[in-house]
């Protein structure tokens, strides 16, 4: 890793020009590291619309750097543990090649590895960086499926956090999905999902727990 001492003059302009783009999207205390690991690894960074399904992507190149792409409507927190996820993608690939399945044991160690200097930035909030040192204890293939996690960040997403989510409801409550006109009940929880059903009992579901709902 460079020392901020050690920074050629044009180095210095570059990762101030990282620091000016990246800042509308990471929390301030991350933007200097953030911007020298882009330096450090050649990192092409792309900023997506929304894609369902998916925060961000890894694709390597060997000769060329090696991208990574985030999409643009996370929270500050979000985007920087995503950025921090496909780091790690880019770190294993670096000492194992393709040797390795893609959330294995060996990205679960270099995700470790990526996200402690930030867990030393001591930025997180306290009940944030609890939830994601458990989440960091056996990472997943996403925090989409640490409904812990999520639950947290969404009390620091400014755009989030008074919208009502199904893990919010009782069983037994009716309710209705974002942009979905059908009316649901919910049974019960089961890890990252929740089973519904429709009112006439015919039609069960699975839910994902922080999906935005109204109740019906």
């Amino acid at each position: 890793m460079f020392k901020p001492d050690s920074l050629t003059p044009a180095q210095i302009a570059h990762k101030n020009k990282l620091v000016q783009a990246l800042t509308a999207y990471l929390p301030s205390a991350a933007l200097s590291l953030c911007a020298e690991l882009i330096m450090y690894y050649k990192l092409h960074l792309h900023i997506e619309v929304e894609r369902k399904g998916r925060y961000g992507d890894y694709t390597p190149h060997s000769g060329k750097g090696s991208r990574i792409s985030i999409n643009h409507n996370l929270s500050p927190f979000e985007f920087l543990i995503t950025f921090v996820h496909e780091l790690a993608h880019h770190t294993a690939f670096l000492k194992y090649g393709g040797r390795h399945e893609p959330h294995g044991a060996e990205w679960k160690q270099e995700f470790k590895n990526c996200m402690r200097p930030f867990f030393e930035l001591e930025m997180f909030p306290y009940d944030l960086k609890s939830a994601l040192a458990k989440h960091m204890n056996n990472p997943k293939y996403s925090q989409s499926a640490d409904v812990k996690l999520l639950e947290v960040l969404k009390k620091y997403d400014s755009r989030k956090k008074d919208v009502l989510t199904l893990s919010q409801l009782q069983d037994g409550e009716t309710f209705k999905l974002k942009q979905h006109p059908q009316v649901m009940r919910r049974i019960k929880k089961l890890r990252t999902y929740i089973l519904c059903e429709s009112l006439d009992g015919t039609h069960r579901y699975r839910v994902h727990a922080m999906a935005e709902i109204s109740k019906a």
